[in-house]
């Protein structure tokens, strides 16, 4: 019953303004966790980078859920805003990380890949990026940024459903073949063979399906999945084992739908809203020449610099300019 109340509340949101879901921010600082313990040594968890299939899957969920409730309540999606504030949220943490690296010698090729948003092809291409390589993800979000909201805003409410899990089923078939006709390269990296991973997320937001009894496990089951030796990085095998990743970060997202105190306490919160900036930093750091212990505490102070500096003071000064912008045309009426 407990499931079925929290799902109904989703579809709620969804016919208006999507309500903010803390567990499923709660869920973005533990899968940031894994990442950053995962490129800090990956014996502890040689398939950590399953992390990226759930972050995948989560940002479809949330970014669908927010277009659609959009859609539904204005019959419109207002592209400037939703281009505007992701390039707010992103851009200023990115360029900063791109100005300390030229400071310490990282090359224009490379910065150019970054800051172009196609460092992920640049990689299948065999540019090595360095301590810029994490980047490639962010190339992948930003691509299904400009991409998908231009779908949802041609699609009619009725047809979201079957669309949307046509998409799905599409991108997963095709991530299966790529495997044994692209190169591995191009399997990990590139934006249409990460697309079932976000897909499926987009599905769970249109279709708001109850989760099963089961989704409680699948936290420890993915978990454990990243576990085993045999789904690290050095064959295809790893490309098999992410069919099962997906599934279970599927359920994942749904388990942290139905509001799991755990994934809602202050700490997991705190870093959610920080995982961006703690995701840009972590890697740059811990990829020098510097000892670990002061990698990762000059990874907190930059995380927190990042956020109370630059992305906080960034995304209230929009707010303002929003607000403002509301309250100008009612003063002229």
């Amino acid at each position: 019953m407990r499931y079925r109340r929290v799902i109904c509340a989703s579809k709620a949101a969804l016919g208006g303004a999507i309500q903010r879901v803390p567990a499923l921010d709660g869920l973005r600082a533990a899968a940031i966790a894994v990442v950053v313990v995962y490129h800090i040594d990956s014996a502890v968890l040689p398939a950590g980078h399953y992390s990226v299939t759930l972050f995948f899957v989560l940002s479809g969920y949330v970014v669908t859920g927010s277009l659609c409730a959009e859609m539904d309540r204005t019959g419109r999606v207002d592209l400037g805003s939703f281009y505007r504030r992701r390039v707010l949220r992103l851009v200023p943490a990115l360029l900063a990380v791109c100005l300390a690296m030229v400071a310490v010698g990282i090359g224009w090729s490379r910065l150019i890949a970054v800051l172009g948003f196609y460092a992920n092809y640049a990689r299948i291409e065999g540019l090595d990026l360095e301590r810029l390589t994490h980047t490639w993800f962010i190339a992948v979000i930003v691509h299904f940024y400009l991409l998908w909201p231009l779908a949802i805003a041609g699609l009619r409410a009725r047809h979201r459903t079957l669309v949307v899990g046509g998409l799905a089923l599409a991108a997963i078939a095709w991530r299966a073949t790529a495997i044994e006709v692209m190169s591995p390269g191009w399997v990990y990296n590139a934006t249409d063979t990460n697309a079932a991973a976000l897909l499926v997320g987009c599905y769970l937001a249109v279709a708001q399906p109850t989760p099963w009894r089961f989704a409680k496990w699948s936290v420890p089951a993915l978990l454990a999945l990243m576990l085993v030796p045999a789904f690290d990085v050095t064959g295809t095998t790893i490309f098999w084992g992410g069919f099962l990743a997906l599934a279970l970060s599927a359920l994942t997202v749904q388990y942290a739908l139905t509001g799991p105190v755990w994934l809602a306490n202050s700490v997991l919160l705190r870093v959610a809203e920080m995982s961006f900036g703690l995701y840009l930093w972590h890697y740059v750091l811990i990829r020098s020449d510097i000892a670990l212990w002061l990698a990762l505490a000059l990874t907190f102070a930059a995380t927190a610099a990042s956020w109370y500096l630059l992305e906080r003071p960034v995304l209230r000064w929009a707010a303002r300019r929003k607000s403002q912008a509301r309250t100008l045309p009612a003063l002229s009426a």
